[in-house]
């Protein structure tokens, strides 16, 4: 039964692995397939984590028109996004309403977290000095002007004068190298784990045989 109820899977793989020799049919479908339990997944947790939830808030503070009424501001912006469903144009402008919150809410979020998890660290760590130890320091240094190359990288104007922007433009492509290597790494780590993942998968067929040949 163990053999039988782990045929699937890899099944499954086999058929993810046939988008080597292109799309085909058997991918197409493992592709819908995977799109349909994760949307259906999703409906199931959306539904006992908040609509549930959110209902039963509701109900316990009927009494209370108030409370009440504020806790039913995020059914009326869903009502409001089944208009854009609807297809009409006289009512559609309605959903704009609560995409517009969506979006600049989404968009403060990603800026403020932008400032406090990337730039500050960034900055603090640039501006930091560690004198523990020679490679410490030296790690600083490079630190310090790894980070402004790459600032002046992004520089749109000229200077003035010439011996100024002939120091920022070389400093600007020098910094487009440390983004390269930047880039560079980030794409190794994605390689690496796209491979590990790979690895894992044979793995897991390599073992599936060697079940069914020893049962």
């Amino acid at each position: 039964m163990d053999v039988a109820m782990t045929l699937i899977p890899v099944l499954l793989t086999l058929l993810v692995f046939s988008r080597l020799v292109g799309d085909t049919p058997a991918f197409r479908f493992v592709q819908y397939l995977f799109v349909g339990v994760a949307l259906g997944y999703a409906v199931v947790v959306i539904y006992h984590q908040v609509l549930r939830p959110a209902v039963i808030d509701v109900l316990a503070v009927s009494g209370q028109p108030v409370l009440a009424t504020l806790r039913l501001i995020p059914f009326v912006l869903a009502a409001l996004l089944l208009t854009r469903v609807s297809g009409q144009q006289t009512a559609s402008w309605l959903a704009n309403i609560p995409l517009a919150l969506v979006f600049g809410v989404g968009a403060a979020l990603v800026v403020g977290g932008a400032l406090i998890g990337t730039i500050l660290p960034q900055v603090l760590d640039a501006t930091r000095q560690d004198m523990s130890s020679p490679a410490a320091v030296l790690g600083s240094v490079v630190l310090l002007i790894g980070s402004i190359v790459t600032l002046l990288s992004f520089t749109l104007t000229r200077s003035p004068d010439p011996n100024r922007q002939r120091w920022i433009e070389s400093a600007a492509r020098v910094g487009r190298w440390v983004l390269l290597l930047a880039f560079g790494f980030f794409l190794a780590g994605s390689v690496s784990s796209y491979l590990a993942a790979l690895n894992e998968r044979l793995l897991f067929i390599v073992e599936w045989v060697r079940a069914v040949l020893g049962a």
